[in-house]
């Protein structure tokens, strides 16, 4: 990056600025709720509704003297709306969202900022930023007044002058300049902070991911997978620390039911918890480095939202996916599964975990018989290892618990060959305040054992650990069970 440059793009921050208030951006913020109003009993209860406690209004503006830093990109880290793509100085909190029909209404994106677009052209020629900034952003301009408020604003890198066609900033996980962000590199100080000591509201939910891609944009990345029956966002976060644009992917998913929020809050504990393990242990470091991870803490926000195991239409997710024994077209009946399905065909993860809570134990394809899969052995010396670091002593195919058909497992094992499981991570659906967090933590650690049992198997090191069972291992059923469904 050329710092000569600061000075005509300190313009074009401020001309763009003109055009709209700031929108809030997310911080580090206290994640604690009231312990009174806003904790789960165990028979359940209202989430907490408390603001969210991430958001943190923006400044515009540069100094003077900045570099390239501040240079303005379009930015992929930030959430996917249809129809327009979000621009931004990575360190000058300038964010335009003309994906936001309000938003994009609001700032009159379109002739007047192609206008201030060719004039902040003219003050690159001045500034001597060179004749290639300038014919960008004049091309730029005209790109904006041509295509109106839903535009696909990019301004390109002044250091090569090159327009990007696509309207894509660098992909999370390559650095613009050094085309890599190893997870060495990562500077964890920055993440918000997060505990659970309380459940998390969805606000509160989306405001964390998106705090912890604001903190670490090379290798974070905040999306929406899609809305819900009741128009509730899906939000996941994309973590990619291998310096691969398309590495193999893990998939950690919860909330299929939506009252298991132990389920939610595993999941929403896996990027700090990941991330700051890197900084100590090897281990884990080499996992970010070996996979990008997919996090959605909620599947089902609906559910979440009304307290209950089905979605709003009274349908249970986790039965809703095609497997061996059922099409895709006898499949899918829930908008949220659809969502889970694009992604899982888009990506193809080679690892996933569904968390929910109602027992302890982990499980793993198939469901719907028991007929053992290709990958039992596989299957079973993970199973053994993973519930040795939740400290469970269940481990098991899930048929053997005892049938079901729908599971996202199953479809996933399927359709992709993802190595998948089922997380059981407590005996309540929703335990106390005062051992929620001792249930995240051991999630967490089955994850990481888990994802490590499938490193090695990748790697071609994986071993049975000493004692595991030569034939399937079958527990005694103890969870209620009408038959049909799991009830925990």
């Amino acid at each position: 990056m050329i710092v000569r440059h600061a000075l005509a793009l300190a313009s074009i921050v401020f001309l763009l600025g003109c055009h709209g208030d700031a929108p809030k951006r997310y911080t580090s913020g206290d994640t604690g709720q009231d312990a009174e109003t806003n904790s789960r009993a165990e028979t359940g209860g209202d989430r907490g509704t408390a603001a969210d406690a991430y958001v943190d209004a923006s400044a515009l503006g540069v100094d003077a003297q900045t570099d390239s830093n501040s240079l303005v990109t379009t930015d992929s880290a930030m959430p996917d709306r249809p129809g327009g793509e979000v621009i931004r100085a990575p360190d000058a909190a300038v964010t335009i969202d003309s994906g936001s029909p309000d938003q994009a209404a609001d700032t009159g994106i379109g002739a007047d900022l192609a206008a201030d677009l060719r004039s902040a052209s003219d003050l690159a020629v001045d500034a001597g930023a060179g004749v290639d900034l300038a014919a960008d952003l004049r091309a730029t301009a005209d790109r904006a007044a041509d295509a109106g408020a839903g535009a696909d604003l990019a301004i390109t890198d002044a250091a090569t002058g090159a327009a990007d066609a696509d309207g894509e900033g660098p992909e999370v996980g390559e650095s613009a300049d050094s085309g890599c962000a190893p997870v060495g590199s990562i500077s964890v100080d920055k993440l918000p902070p997060i505990d659970f000591l309380a459940y998390h509201n969805q606000q509160q939910i989306e405001g964390y991911l998106q705090a912890v891609a604001a903190a670490l944009p090379a290798i974070a990345q905040y999306k929406v997978l899609g809305q819900s029956g009741q128009s509730r966002d899906l939000p996941y976060l994309v973590i990619n620390a291998t310096c691969q644009a398309s590495p193999p992917a893990v998939f950690t998913n919860g909330t299929h039911h939506g009252d298991e929020p132990a389920s939610t809050e595993s999941v929403l504990a896996i990027p700090d918890y990941l991330l700051r393990k890197s900084t100590t242990d090897t281990g884990v470091r080499g996992l970010l480095s070996a996979y990008a991870f997919y996090v959605l803490p909620l599947v089902n926000p609906d559910g979440f939202a009304l307290h209950t195991r089905e979605n709003a239409d009274g349908v249970d997710i986790n039965r809703d996916y095609s497997y061996p024994g059922r099409s895709d077209a006898d499949s899918f009946t829930t908008v949220e599964a659809r969502l889970v399905k694009s992604l899982q065909d888009n990506v193809g993860f080679r690892a996933a975990i569904a968390f929910h809570s109602g027992a302890q134990e982990v499980i793993w394809p198939w469901c719907y018989t028991g007929d053992a899969t290709a990958d039992g052995a596989f299957f079973m010396a993970a199973g053994q290892k993973t519930a040795q670091a939740m400290n469970f002593t269940i481990y098991q195919q899930s048929y053997d618990d005892y049938p079901t058909e729908g599971e996202y497992i199953d479809f996933a094992y399927w359709r992709s060959h993802s190595l998948a499981a089922t997380f059981e991570v407590s005996t309540f659906k929703t335990p106390s305040t005062a051992s929620l967090a001792s249930a995240v933590d051991g999630a967490c650690k089955g994850a990481v054992a888990w994802i490590q049992a499938v490193n090695d198997r990748d790697k071609g090191s994986l071993h049975a650990l000493p004692g595991a069972p030569a034939v399937r291992k079958r527990f005694p059923f103890t969870a209620p069970f009408d038959g049909t469904n799991r009830l925990e």
